[in-house]
């Protein structure tokens, strides 16, 4: 069975992402009753742009990377640092000049960011003085021939005077021939972002996402809020805030790319720190939350959020990982807020579903959006029907033109039919709402029953003692076969257990999962309590690290000789 969306398809237009976004601000900040709101604040530094400013400013950078320092069309810019508005200007400059952007994560370690440099053959790095130390050593290990001019400071800092270059130093009002999209087929062709992510299998892959695929996700994401007439209400000021990372593409495309084509002011915040982000909410009476939730458990969890006005929020958005119905509950009852769900892939742009306001209560990951059809498919490769368990595949004009350097994973990915094969498993049902249960890559085999750990830590999540938790499969050489293991992070009231306090606690946990799943999900790997879950920027539970961690243990174990 093919599923498809219940919005009508729409139409996407042959254009570049930043005459996009911006010319859509414009015209529906227009509209607006007070039309001096800001587009991009930055709440570490106090700057400010409206939209006309941040065109004015993205041009300026344009043309300084066209007139001073060689920047030629299809050249790849790498962006390393923490949430800043020059990040976007940046981003935006950089598109205007023809160019590539990718992004990534500022709290790689040389290493890694050497390996992004070199395989996407960035000439250029936008970053932050904090991060010079690493850039310098990646740029050594990567062997490329980066300059210290080609090294650019989004500091705001206009006095800056040392080796490398700065943003301010770039702008420039020289003219210049400002990139732009013709055809469709330009759109499709034209490289925009290279995010790199690991895909379905491998290390990680940089994933080529074109004008269109941006365009056509803007639009995605824009039409389900005007058909609930959120963005069309202007009873109040719209207002994001960035806290996610814009290296992540929920950050890049959800929040900057949507926030500015909707004309909703987006304040940036450099790190996230609790009692910040309230402080941040109420001061700029944000609207919309961008959540994940380990954020939202801390928010329902904190007593420091009793300090804070958060009535100004009326919509969570949340992704990146599932969302419990326990926590879910409890984010509605003490703020009263609708919670809406994406779900989608750095290979769709990312958003493949969106949950219209108000829809919540079918527990689902979001309704397709427009232009995306979808099947969900047995491990033969079989369509199934609604309802049906398998892994899901979607396509549109959202979908990822392929993995860089890479057309053997691109291939594996993406099928004959120009579906993106997701590697999650999950169904649809009749109306065309997406019920995500698991990655693929992830589940444990019990003795041939399939164990989907986001379930298990979606009960987990509710016991009164648990604060954060990890499942993951460990071999059992006994029955030769993996079981279920919880990684726990108790809540702070009880963190101060003896060891003999925690394997009673540990009992009594395993006990009280046990009678609510069925015998081949329970807990047989037992119960490890740490001091934190390993996890991404954007919440992501890290598995790999926490199996490292469990590795780690059995060799110890292995190692220690027994009486």
């Amino acid at each position: 069975m093919i599923f498809k969306s219940n919005i009508p398809d729409q139409e996407i237009p042959a254009v570049d992402l930043a005459t996009y976004v911006i010319n859509e601000g414009k015209r529906v900040t227009k509209t607006l009753p007070n039309p001096d709101n800001f587009a991009l604040y930055d709440e570490d530094t106090h700057q400010s742009l409206k939209i006309h400013e941040v065109e004015e400013q993205s041009s300026k950078l344009a043309s300084g990377l066209l007139n001073k320092m060689n920047f030629c069309t299809d050249d790849v810019a790498l962006v390393f640092s923490s949430n800043a508005l020059n990040y976007t200007i940046a981003m935006l400059g950089t598109l205007m000049a023809g160019g590539i952007i990718t992004l990534a994560n500022p709290t790689y370690k040389p290493r890694e960011l050497a390996f992004q440099l070199k395989d996407s053959k960035s000439k250029y790095i936008f970053t932050k003085l904090e991060f010079i130390d690493t850039v310098l050593e990646a740029i050594k290990l990567s062997e490329m021939q980066i300059s210290n001019k080609n090294i650019i400071l989004i500091d705001h800092n206009q006095n800056y005077s040392g080796p490398f270059n700065s943003i301010d130093r770039i702008y420039s009002n020289q003219p210049f021939t400002r990139f732009t999209i013709n055809s469709l087929e330009q759109a499709k062709k034209k490289t925009a972002f290279l995010p790199y992510s690991s895909g379905t299998t491998g290390f990680p892959k940089g994933v080529i996402l074109s004008h269109l695929n941006s365009v056509a996700n803007t639009i995605q994401m824009s039409i389900p809020e005007n058909l609930d007439g959120w963005y069309s209400d202007r009873s109040v000021t719209h207002r994001y805030l960035a806290v996610l990372p814009y290296y992540h593409i929920y950050g890049l495309a959800i929040i900057t790319c949507v926030g500015l084509a909707n004309a909703i002011g987006i304040v940036s915040l450099g790190k996230f720190e609790l009692e910040r982000y309230m402080q941040t909410v109420q001061k700029h009476k944000i609207t919309l939350a961008h959540l994940v939730p380990p954020i939202i458990n801390r928010i329902v969890n904190d007593p420091i959020i009793d300090k804070y006005d958060f009535s100004s929020v009326k919509r969570v958005m949340t992704a990146a990982s599932p969302l419990s119905e326990d926590l879910a509950k409890r984010l509605i009852e003490k703020f009263n807020v609708k919670i809406v769900q994406i779900y989608g892939l750095t290979e769709t742009s990312p958003a493949v579903t969106v949950s219209r306001i108000g829809s919540w209560e079918r527990r689902s990951n979001g309704a397709l959006t427009c232009n995306v059809t979808a099947k969900v498919i047995d491990e033969h490769g079989n369509l199934l029907k609604a309802n049906e368990l398998g892994e899901m595949c979607f396509k549109g004009p959202n979908i990822m033109n392929g993995y860089l350097n890479n057309p053997e994973s691109t291939k594996i990915t993406i099928d004959e039919d120009g579906y993106l094969h997701s590697g999650d498993i999950g169904y649809i049902d009749e109306s065309s709402n997406l019920y995500l249960v698991e990655r693929k890559k992830e589940l444990i085999k019990f003795k041939g029953f399939q164990v989907a750990p986001a379930e298990i830590e979606s009960l987990l999540i509710g016991n009164e003692y648990v604060f954060e938790c990890a499942v993951i499969g460990v071999y059992n050489e006994e029955q030769a076969t993996e079981v279920p293991k919880a990684y726990i992070s108790l809540k702070p009231q009880y963190r101060n257990f003896t060891e003999e306090e925690k394997k009673e606690k540990a009992n009594e946990i395993i006990e009280w999962l046990s009678a609510q799943v069925a015998p081949h999900k329970r807990l047989r790997g037992g119960i490890t309590f740490v001091e934190e879950i390993p996890k991404t920027l954007s919440g992501k539970i890290l598995r790999r690290n926490v199996r490292d961690i469990e590795n780690a243990k059995q060799a110890i174990s292995k190692q220690t000789p027994k009486l």
